[in-house]
């Protein structure tokens, strides 16, 4: 679970982020809404953990804002007991649930945990002729299963998530493998070229490589461009459907599982 805490309470946001941290929740936190925008735009979390009372844009504004943009990530918001009135528009703007301070940290936890097992069972991903089943680690391909490994699918899944925006390298070592360093091994162009080749043939869609940085899941009109794959797989396993390309080999030990 990738949290964006967004508070301007420096207190606040320092015993919130040991309480992650000791639960093992990955989380950034940011002091103001349009700094959350900004790191919206540049990366991909998991859930959004909102104080109501913030300076310039306030927390119902950022959410109206993103969910005006389509932006559905799931939204706990944080309020104090006189914010009642806040804490309905936030609710009706598009929240997903809510927390009053003071709080109880494992009550925190379980309500950020709970949201996200809900928004994670009713989000099923559509590309093109692609349906993605994220709760039960399902693909399909024109209503046919596609078997992808672990590792495949949470590759697609990170990209998924951050739709038409470039996917670091560094960014997938940490989010997919846990890893804050890097290996110096092709393991991510090994998975990324083994998704492609069981996801093949997929409509509107394709995983482009953005040299140097990583890759990005982007949509397509007619037939992909020469220098660019198409996207084809997801994640589960071996299977032969469809037509497949060699799957390239990396150095010993640099497709880890």
């Amino acid at each position: 679970m990738r949290t964006l805490l967004v508070d301007d309470d420096p207190a606040f946001r320092k015993l919130a982020g040991l309480a992650l941290e000791a639960a093992g929740v990955e989380h950034e936190s940011v002091s103001s809404a349009q700094e959350a925008l900004r790191r919206l735009q540049e990366e991909s979390f998991d859930l959004l953990l909102l104080d109501l009372e913030l300076p310039g844009m306030s927390g119902v504004e950022l959410l109206r804002h993103l969910r005006e943009q389509g932006k559905d990530i799931p939204v706990v918001l944080v309020t104090i007991r006189d914010g009642i009135t806040e804490l309905t528009s936030g609710l009706r703007s598009g929240a997903d649930d809510y927390i009053v301070k003071p709080f109880d940290f494992d009550e925190l936890l379980a309500r950020l945990r709970a949201v996200l097992r809900r928004s994670r069972g009713l989000r099923t991903a559509h590309l093109g002729n692609l349906e993605v089943d994220p709760l039960h680690r399902v693909v399909k391909r024109d209503g046919h299963p596609i078997e992808l490994t672990q590792r495949e699918f949470e590759v697609l899944w990170v990209l998924i998530q951050g739709q038409e925006r470039t996917v670091t390298r560094k960014e997938f070592l940490f989010r997919v493998w846990g890893m804050k360093f890097e290996p110096g091994t092709n393991f991510i162009q090994v998975h990324v070229s083994r998704l492609r080749a069981k996801l093949e043939p997929l409509e509107g869609f394709r995983i482009e490589t953005v040299r140097g940085e990583g890759y990005r899941l982007v949509s397509v009109q007619g037939d992909a461009p020469p220098d660019g794959p198409e996207l084809r797989a997801d994640p589960c396993g071996e299977l032969g459907t469809g037509r497949r390309s060699p799957t390239p080999q990396g150095p010993a030990g640099a497709s880890p599982e």
